[in-house]
């Protein structure tokens, strides 16, 4: 079977927007997608008794013709996309109980890594700098212990997380809100290769080439939530996505642990509102540990061979220019890019890999200094 046709054939599956349990019955009838895509060009249905609303069917037809599907074989090709389904073997396990589990997902990476012990972390975009840092070291320390982090690779606590996970040498799950073709946000293309290169996974239930609409996000979190065997709330409005992601989480059935934050500040308000309605309160990563089981199971993690190879990579021009710099002292984003003659972009993922790598330290304004785990890296 050739396989990027038959992940274009799940793109043309997925793009009416069917409802997920309208899928898996048709995937329960006929597995193969291609099959499913050859029965409605001949038939004009779909395999499986429900009949097929005449808008669907249109849709459908439309996105059948072989210039659309030759769209999507290209961007599956380019970008090294899969598709998984319901039905297949390497779909997630912690998702086929779920009552809204996606029918069809698109991925890259390695589907490998959402076989271990897991943990969803989720919280504010702008969030405060005490949050991200211990955003980062949380996920390091489960991750150094076995366990993997999921997140949706935004801003803020999101690729805090990821950052602190692939420090700690266990790979880290990202979670998308539009098609695998396209990086969103464009900051954190670095850090998704990063997480691609260290055996990591990037999922989505949307197709190649859909955009990134403001409602995915929210209907996303349902996956992010049912990816992890727990989740972590770091920071939030009351009002928020990540609120969102709690609320999927207690219709899981998962555990919430729910980080304290800054007494009275707003970016805390729905952390101290959860842990006055009984929220798991935790402030380390051995609270969430313990309160799982995870204590008492043998990880191998601590002794990855990614982890132990970590220290062994070579840094590119970009981040020795950086590092050299920061040798006189702490500085400025700006002065940075200023002073390297570099673009923002560019400064933005290096000075990412330099923190994943635990050369660098943040600092509140937008500071950068030598870590002091760096050791002489010169």
């Amino acid at each position: 079977m050739n396989t990027d046709c038959r992940t274009a054939a799940l793109a043309w599956l997925s793009s009416a927007g069917l409802a997920p349990e309208y899928l898996r019955e048709v995937l329960e009838a006929e597995p193969d997608p291609e099959r499913i895509l050859m029965h409605f060009q001949s038939r004009g249905e779909l395999p499986g008794e429900r009949p097929l609303p005449e808008k669907i069917r249109r849709m459908l037809k439309k996105n059948c013709q072989s210039d659309q599907m030759s769209f999507w074989t290209g961007l599956i090709e380019k970008y090294q996309i899969k598709g998984m389904t319901v039905t297949g073997e390497d779909y997630p396990g912690r998702l086929l109980p779920l009552s809204e589990s996606p029918a069809i997902l698109f991925y890259q990476g390695s589907p490998a890594a959402a076989d271990r012990p897991s943990a969803a972390m989720v919280g504010s975009r702008s969030a405060s700098y005490k949050g991200l840092d211990a955003a980062r070291r949380i996920a390091e320390h489960l991750s150094r212990n076995g366990i993997a982090i999921v997140s949706g690779l935004a801003y803020g606590i999101d690729a805090a997380a990821h950052q602190g996970c692939l420090k700690g040498g266990s790979p880290t799950i990202a979670i998308l809100g539009c098609g695998l073709d396209q990086d969103y946000p464009q900051e954190n293309a670095q850090l998704r290769r990063e997480i691609l290169s260290r055996g990591g996974l990037v999922l989505s239930e949307y197709p190649p080439g859909e955009k990134p609409l403001g409602w995915h996000f929210p209907y996303r979190n349902r996956i992010i939530s049912g990816m992890g065997d727990c989740l972590i709330l770091m920071e939030a409005r009351i009002r928020s996505g990540s609120m969102t992601s709690v609320q999927h989480a207690l219709n899981q059935g998962r555990d919430v642990f729910v980080y304290p934050g800054e007494p009275g500040s707003p970016k805390s308000e729905g952390n101290h509102q959860l842990l006055r309605e009984g929220a798991i309160y935790f402030t380390s990563a051995e609270d969430i540990m313990e309160d799982m089981g995870w204590l008492d199971k043998n990880n191998d993690v601590g002794q990855n061979s990614d982890h132990q190879a970590e220290s062994a990579v070579r840094n590119s021009p970009a981040e020795e220019q950086v590092l050299h710099r920061l040798k006189d002292g702490e500085q400025g984003f700006d002065q940075l890019c200023e002073a390297l003659n570099m673009p923002a972009a560019m400064l933005n993922a290096t000075l990412s890999l330099l923190q994943i790598r635990g050369l660098i330290q943040a600092l509140p304004g937008k500071l950068y200094r030598i870590s002091d785990q760096a050791g002489n890296f010169a």
